[in-house]
């Protein structure tokens, strides 16, 4: 999370400064990203064999699926390790993707579906909030995948699909499990 700073108060140079000094000198550092990339790496997708949704029993919210811990934070683990392995200096989880796969070469249909899963991730989770919220209910993470309609659904394991092929590239770029 340290690499994830914003500047909030104060001279921004000095952010500025930290991020570019940073970015530096995590170029080149394979080790340090294959350990960012084991850390990134221990959380999967939650998608069972038969490509359908895992869901865990919860004991307040049963047959669900934490939507940042599961989903979301795959996208911003994997975007920060790809962010500082290319010197891309930008906080924004979105932003990183295009930028390092610009710089990664890498095709723009496969950046773009990344871009645009985390994207839906977080509009889910943040509607998904919201309808707690108008209903005098306490927000948080967790939903149930068979709740949602039937285009979410399948946008929903789509995106947590396209988590997994992130996290395939990262896997094979920096050597992780």
């Amino acid at each position: 999370i340290f690499f994830d700073f914003r500047h909030l108060y104060g001279e921004a140079v000095l952010s500025d400064r930290l991020r570019a000094w940073l970015a530096e000198a995590c170029l080149g550092q394979n080790r340090f990203l294959h350990l960012l990339t084991e850390n990134a790496l221990q959380r999967t997708p939650p998608i069972g064999f038969f490509r359908d949704f895992v869901v865990e029993n919860h004991k307040e919210h049963p047959s669900s699926i934490d939507i940042k811990l599961s989903g979301i934070t795959l996208f911003v683990d994997a975007a920060r390790v790809f962010a500082l392995a290319t010197g891309v200096t930008r906080g924004n989880t979105k932003q990183r993707l295009l930028a390092a796969g610009d710089l990664r070469k890498w095709p723009q249909s496969e950046v773009n579906a990344w871009a645009d899963a985390f994207s839906f991730l977080q509009s889910l989770r943040i509607r998904h909030q919201l309808e707690h919220y108008k209903t005098g209910g306490k927000p948080h993470n967790r939903l149930n995948p068979y709740e949602l309609n039937n285009l979410d659904r399948k946008f929903f394991l789509e995106s947590l699909r396209q988590a997994g092929a992130l996290q395939k590239r990262l896997s094979l770029d920096f050597g992780g499990n």
